[in-house]
């Protein structure tokens, strides 16, 4: 019998568990049959990608598939729903699932929160939630996300999640229930704090983590915990499109893989569910942090924000300034990390907040602009548009100016919000901070497009559309830098890019490094730094005509994908990884000086605060100052 979806926060919740009510009296009827059944029999369906070249169609002929058979009990959707949030993907994939007439729970994947002009915010709009309980017959089901939200890096699992995980599981009226996790990457260390909900979940009588992201029927043991991987829905060239059927049974889970149009079923692997007790199964290798050990570093404090964080900390005198994307900002005192204060808002914020006096500026997915006091936190103005706002502001004198989900650049007056102009004629979505140079302001946008508008005005200059063709290869999010007349762009199409202010023309483009979207460049604008996918620091000669290499290194950090800035101070570059380390290098000549691990997730960025110390945000949530 089903007893319960409980649905995570959100402002909707008294209107999806009206809709919820509904859906259980519309199948009362089947719930009836399915708690008198010794069998339960389930649809699970995974990466259906709408909005890829065959994704709507592929899943429209499973639903139409899934409406002909009148025996599943329930659907399961496990992540990648959309190839990108941007346009109508997931309201499109939402319209076929419903259409199912069949309940169902839902999570998303990667390609839903990381390229998402919502920043996340529209799956939980639709759907109520992005995690559920649901207890069906004999079995629970739970299902949580691992991001990542908005910035590429691995997986990671909000904290806030793997309490709610355990919160469920501390309350089980039966502890040994057989229970079934459902993720969308394999829990393992593709995802950061893999370890951290395995932990959790490994007292209990996991049957099985059920997940999708590798587009293939698939068994492994995660940490003696049988892994069932399925297949997309997709068809690719000669595959037809197909999903999952799960059979339930007393002894047995089967799996089978349906093909609609070869009307084919397939087993493809039974489990035998049974009593498991994995607590002293092989454990896969944790997060290292013996290196530290011999670092010339010290973690002078380290304060934990209890929620995801992709932004940058802001500092300004003794204070530090995050942004959480459980929307809160908080005030820690450099000395020790204590909490000054902290405001509340409604939507999760990604930007790295602007500063200037006393007045601190930052965007939400709620699309509301806020202004707060530096010293008590309370809210100077907010200014409310319609569209979520994901990019960092950037503050000139006595203007602001930021970027939106809905493609939109604002430039407001600092004082009090008031809306000086907008441009909303850019075709993607903008969450990176942009530069002015030459009374012109600057940025990319997940349109495959790099622009220039008039800093007074906002009207367009010029644009420069000259990457590899595709929205994932846009150079959008990136930091762009500027020196000598260019300005510099790396993009996910591994190029680095010089283009000239004035005409918009591509002055020197260099490919063969695999760059993607770190750059900084030095406190003298004279070298631009880029960091590669695989080990390498690049710096290059920011005022010659030509790229020109002034030294290269192999640094050590391994494969990285991660975006953020490389910052310069007194000679030292700073920059994180997505494996939770920090690295400081000779800007000269690229010796590591040092490196440290904070976190076991992607470092925003490294902020040096004076010549010996900096201060880190990472994705766990947490703020690390560092004394070298």
């Amino acid at each position: 019998m089903l007893v319960a979806i409980l649905c995570k926060k959100g402002p909707q919740m008294r209107k999806i568990l009206i809709l919820l009510a509904s859906l259980l009296l519309v199948n009362a009827n089947i719930l009836a049959q399915q708690a008198d059944s010794a069998v339960i029999r389930l649809a699970w369906l995974t990466d259906t990608h709408v909005g890829s070249p065959t994704g709507y169609e592929d899943l429209r002929n499973v639903i139409v598939d899934i409406r002909s058979d009148q025996n599943f009990d329930f659907a399961i959707v496990s992540g990648d729903i959309s190839e990108t949030d941007t346009d109508s993907h997931l309201v499109q994939a939402k319209a076929l699932l419903d259409s199912m007439d069949l309940p169902y729970v839902i999570i998303p994947g990667n390609h839903d929160t990381k390229w998402s002009n919502s920043g996340g915010a529209r799956f939980e709009q639709l759907w109520g939630s992005d995690r559920f309980n649901l207890e069906l017959g004999a079995y629970r089901f739970i299902g949580v996300h691992q991001g990542p939200i908005l910035r590429m890096g691995d997986g990671y699992i909000d904290p806030v999640d793997i309490a709610w995980v355990d919160s469920i599981l501390q309350a089980l009226p039966d502890p040994r229930q057989q229970i079934f996790m459902v993720t969308h990457y394999p829990l393992d260390p593709s995802v950061d704090n893999w370890y951290a909900l395995m932990d959790v979940i490994k007292p209990f009588n996991i049957q099985a983590i059920l997940h999708g992201h590798g587009h293939a029927n698939r068994i492994e043991s995660l940490e003696g915990i049988p892994g069932v991987m399925s297949r997309s829905t997709l068809s690719r060239k000669t595959k037809f499109a197909g999903y999952t059927v799960v059979t339930l049974t007393p002894e047995t889970a089967d799996f089978f893989e349906r093909i609609p149009d070869l009307d084919s079923l397939d087993l493809w692997y039974t489990l035998a569910l049974c009593e498991r007790n994995t607590l002293d199964s092989l454990r896969l290798p944790f997060p290292d942090y013996s290196e530290n050990d011999t670092a010339a570093v010290t973690l002078t404090w380290q304060t934990a924000c209890d929620a995801i964080i992709t932004s940058n900390p802001a500092i300004q005198g003794n204070q530090v300034f995050v942004t959480t994307t459980s929307g809160k900002v908080i005030a820690l005192g450099l000395d020790a990390g204590q909490v000054n204060w902290t405001w509340q808002g409604s939507g999760a914020i990604h930007a790295t907040p602007a500063i200037q006096g006393h007045r601190l500026v930052f965007g939400s997915t709620s699309g509301a602009i806020t202004c707060l006091s530096t010293h008590t936190g309370a809210m100077l103005w907010q200014t409310k548009t319609a569209g979520p706002i994901l990019g960092s502001p950037l503050i000139d004198h006595r203007r602001l100016y930021i970027g939106s989900g809905d493609g939109t650049l604002r430039s407001l007056k600092l004082w009090n919000g008031k809306l000086l102009w907008a441009n909303s004629q850019i075709n993607g979505y903008i969450e990176t901070r942009p530069v002015i140079v030459n009374k012109k302001i600057m940025f990319g946008a997940w349109d495959e497009t790099f622009y220039a508008l008039d800093l007074k005005r906002g009207s367009l200059v010029w644009k420069w559309s000259e990457g590899v063709s595709g929205t994932m290869y846009s150079p959008a999010a990136c930091l762009p830098v500027s020196a000598h007349g260019k300005v510099f762009i790396v993009a996910p199409d591994r190029a680095m890019t010089a283009i000239d202010i004035q005409t918009g023309h591509t002055v020197w483009r260099k490919t063969g490094h695999k760059v993607r979207e770190m750059i900084g460049i030095s406190e003298a604008g004279e070298t631009v730094f880029a960091r590669t996918m695989q080990d390498t620091v690049l710096a290059i000669d920011s005022s010659t005509e030509t790229f020109k290499l002034k030294w290269i290194v192999n640094a050590g950090f391994g494969y990285d994908f991660a975006p953020g800035p490389m910052l310069e101070r007194n000679g030292q570059l700073f920059f994180g990884t997505k494996s939770g380390r920090v690295y400081c290098l000779d800007s000269s000549n690229g010796k590591t000086l040092w490196h440290y691990r904070v976190s076991d997730g992607l470092v925003n960025a490294v902020v040096p605060v004076n010549d010996h110390a900096a201060i880190t945000t990472a994705a766990d949530g947490k703020v690390s100052f560092l004394s070298y």
